[in-house]
């Protein structure tokens, strides 16, 4: 079973490094070859403690000449005019194996709100670029559900942080929004797996480490092991995310 990391990070901060974290693309491979991971969309730690402009460039350049990591650009309000236009970025993203949008307001500081966002959320939905939510970042459920009701067909990989178990929580989001998809990350309770599967199917779920936070390995495990079939198992791992990448259109309409 091959599997496709949809949450891991590697990098440089100044201070308040998890203690497992790796500072290069390298060590975050090596990392990688000891679980078993063969795949992995990643972000770079300056991103968000130095500056988007510069963690954006050093993804791009470690993503080079490589064919295991994908990456995740983050993005700002465009009226500060610190990132080129969506378009543009857009537009450079297939040659950078960029295959995403991370949303981050609150170490980016700025407001999750449509009106702050609208470029980058319209071409997303257009284009089906892939806007990568992490709940611990400052774009809570409730704002993400107001981003959603404004645009109903974002694709949304979502990863909750807020509570556990979060299923009261999280279940209404797969029920009203057909292009939000969980990341598996937090989603550890007896049987959990199996029971969203029963329910929503395995079409979108997503195996989700949350490297450096969480070892890499120990999610492999949930989705190994829950009583669901192996083809379920085999779409968890790795199908449906490179399903999702493979339906990005990077080319403008």
């Amino acid at each position: 079973m091959i599997f496709f990391d949809c949450h891991a990070s590697y990098g440089f901060a100044k201070e308040g490094l998890f203690p497992g974290a790796v500072h290069t693309r390298e060590d975050l491979l090596e990392e990688m070859d000891q679980a078993g991971v063969r795949h992995a969309v990643v972000s770079r730690i300056e991103q968000l403690t130095t500056s988007p402009q510069l963690g954006n460039k050093l993804l791009a350049d470690d993503l080079a000449g490589q064919d295991r990591l994908y990456g995740l650009w983050a993005i700002v309000p465009v009226h500060t005019a610190e990132l080129p236009e969506p378009a543009q970025m857009l537009a450079e993203m297939k040659q950078s194996r960029i295959v995403g949008w991370q949303l981050c307001p609150g170490d980016l500081r700025f407001l999750p709100k449509a009106f702050v966002l609208t470029e980058w959320l319209e071409l997303a939905q257009r284009n089906r670029v892939p806007l990568f939510v992490n709940t611990a970042h400052g774009c809570g459920l409730g704002d993400l559900a107001d981003l959603l009701e404004k645009f109903p067909q974002l694709v949304v990989v979502l990863s909750d942080t807020s509570v556990w178990p979060g299923d009261r929580l999280l279940r209404p989001f797969l029920a009203a929004f057909p292009h939000v998809y969980l990341d598996l990350t937090n989603q550890f309770t007896a049987g959990g797996l199996a029971s969203l599967v029963k329910q929503y199917g395995a079409g979108r779920l997503l195996y989700g480490s949350g490297f450096p936070q969480s070892y890499l390995g120990a999610n492999m495990l949930l989705v190994r092991h829950a009583a669901i079939s192996e083809a379920d198992k085999a779409a968890i791992a790795s199908g449906n995310l490179m399903r999702l990448i493979g339906e990005i259109n990077y080319d403008q309409p």
